[in-house]
């Protein structure tokens, strides 16, 4: 998927917000809708920020979730919550060796319980995926993948949630 690889905006309600530059029916869509796969870890990295931005679509993000990796309390109900406002994702690193991928990437957002004072925030994460049965499935991410990052479990998490991040975005 040939995308640039930073939004600078929130996306129009035609764009997809994974910043494509696409049409959300052509891009992310197809996926969301089970039409196809994604081709590439990138592109499933891009679909769950989607799934995420737009909300309501917890159970792709389940299905798209390395099963052995998948927390058992972790419900697609519970992902289908909105709890940050989604504005723009910048694509830092993608590797890709055989059946495995990592992508280091940064998502702005700004939660929606936000004071006036509150900054937009980011979410520095490098993600690890595989491929499984011909699909690419997400296995797990570090948060904040920096030395001199905070990526303790027990850390608040750094999506802003105010949940551990072992209960959060570290599951």
């Amino acid at each position: 998927m040939n995308v640039p690889t930073t939004v600078t905006e929130a996306p129009d309600s035609r764009s997809c917000p994974c910043g494509s530059g696409w049409h959300y029916d052509r891009c992310c869509g197809i996926y969301h809708r089970s039409e196809q796969t994604a081709p590439t870890p990138e592109a499933l990295m891009r679909s769950r920020y989607s799934a995420f931005a737009l909300g309501g679509l917890g159970s792709y993000l389940v299905r798209t979730w390395d099963p052995g990796a998948l927390e058992p309390t972790l419900t697609s109900a519970e992902l289908d919550r909105r709890d940050n406002q989604w504005l723009g994702l910048e694509i830092v690193d993608t590797r890709t060796t055989g059946a495995r991928a990592t992508i280091e990437f940064k998502a702005r957002f700004c939660p929606w319980n936000a004071t006036p004072a509150t900054r937009v925030q980011t979410l520095h994460e490098r993600s690890r995926f595989r491929r499984h049965r011909g699909d690419w499935l997400y296995i797990d991410g570090i948060i904040d993948p920096s030395p001199a990052g905070n990526s303790s479990r027990n850390a608040p998490c750094s999506c802003g949630s105010g949940r551990k991040a072992k209960r959060c975005c570290l599951r």
